[in-house]
């Protein structure tokens, strides 16, 4: 798909008289960075561009905080909040201590694998990550040094439950363990705390700036991302998305390969 910033009545307030957002919301993987997961040249340029104008960078990943800014270096110095683990954290990219956790008690996490079934799965701690004794390696986002677990250590709360599982769970399988599950990839479950969630992260952070989602322009690709782009005055689906995020957004740009959130805030913003 090549269309890039097609209009669409998505049933969500627009910005008042055509007014340009103040807040740029995206997704890393598959929609920010390019496929070698990183942050290309033309994106630097625009994102800093952006900032100087006065406009808020938010990266809202599904990647644990240690893991996003590694790839999120040519950013700092923008003053960018990050949130990361789906909504579990929210800081900033430039401080590493959290502003917002929402993270899950060990016995929670437990029952969630029980509702679950027998499934690979690794965990995101704010102290690293565990692997669980069948999670593979490739999978381990530069973790697969991280130390193996049988069981889920009472030591310390869990941000995110990963899991591997071919059929997707309903959506009610997680409430009897009062916790819900979202997707970054195909066949990977991600379980989070109430309130950890991409959405709720950025509500947060709008109201600590007087701000509302009407002044919002987010860009996404995959299902953890659908309550952004729902939520925000302009939602962006980059071409590459999966086809529930590109028919939940208003407007269409350039794949992450072709730099389309660049693309998008060089035509509107600058």
């Amino acid at each position: 798909m090549t269309s890039t910033d097609t209009a669409r009545t998505g049933g969500r307030p627009h910005l008042p008289g055509g007014a340009r957002p103040t807040v740029v919301v995206s997704d890393l993987d598959g929609t920010l960075l390019n496929a070698d997961h990183e942050v290309g040249e033309r994106t630097r340029g625009a994102l800093t561009a952006a900032a100087a104008a006065g406009v808020h960078l938010v990266l809202a990943t599904a990647r644990p905080a240690w893991s996003a800014r590694q790839v999120l270096q040519p950013l700092r110095g923008l003053g960018a909040s990050l949130v990361s683990s789906n909504g579990a954290v929210t800081g900033d990219l430039d401080d590493p201590r959290p502003r917002r956790v929402r993270a899950m008690a060990p016995a929670r996490v437990r029952e969630a694998l029980t509702l679950l079934g027998p499934v690979p799965w690794a965990l995101d701690r704010p102290s690293g990550r565990l692997l669980g004794p069948d999670w593979p390696d490739v999978l381990s986002s530069g973790g697969a040094d991280a130390p193996r677990v049988g069981e889920v250590p009472d030591d310390e709360d869990v941000l995110c439950l990963m899991a591997l599982r071919a059929v997707p769970p309903p959506p009610s399988l997680l409430a009897p363990a009062g916790l819900g599950w979202t997707s970054s990839d195909a066949g990977l479950v991600e379980v989070s705390a109430p309130g950890a969630d991409k959405r709720s992260a950025v509500s947060w952070l709008l109201d600590s700036w007087g701000l509302d989602w009407s002044t919002v322009v987010a860009f996404g690709d995959a299902p953890n991302d659908l309550s952004l782009l729902r939520a925000a005055a302009r939602g962006v689906a980059v071409a590459n998305a999966v086809s529930d995020v590109r028919s939940s957004a208003t407007e269409l740009t350039a794949s992450h390969d072709e730099d389309g959130v660049a693309m998008w805030v060089e035509r509107n913003l600058l």
